[in-house]
C-alpha cells in the first residue's frame, strides 16, 4: 500500500518527535536502558533488548509498527571533541 502525503509528513513528525523526545531523555535513558535497544512510540519506551534483531521482530508484531522509533542508548555519554 502507497502512503500519500499526508501520512508520510505525519510519520516524519512522530519520528522526529520522538527523537527529539530521545535525545532529550538521555540521562534518565541511559541510566535505566544503558547498552540496550529502545522501542519509542509517542515519547514513551514501550520495549527495549540488548538484541535489536529481538527488538526488531517484536515491533514488527505490532499494530502500528511504523509508528515506533528504534534507538540505540550507550551506556556511556559519548563526547565528541573537534
Amino acid at each position: 500500500m502507497l502512503a500519500n502525503q499526508e501520512e508520510i509528513l505525519a510519520s516524519i513528525r512522530r519520528e522526529r518527535e520522538n527523537l527529539a523526545w530521545v535525545t532529550g531523555s538521555m540521562p534518565q535513558l541511559r541510566r535505566k536502558f544503558g547498552d540496550q535497544f529502545i522501542a519509542v512510540r509517542d515519547r514513551k519506551v514501550i520495549d527495549h533488548d540488548e538484541n535489536f534483531e529481538k527488538l526488531l521482530a517484536r515491533v514488527r508484531k505490532l499494530e502500528d509498527p511504523e509508528s515506533v522509533t528504534l534507538e540505540f542508548v550507550s551506556a556511556l555519554e559519548l563526547v565528541w571533541m573537534l
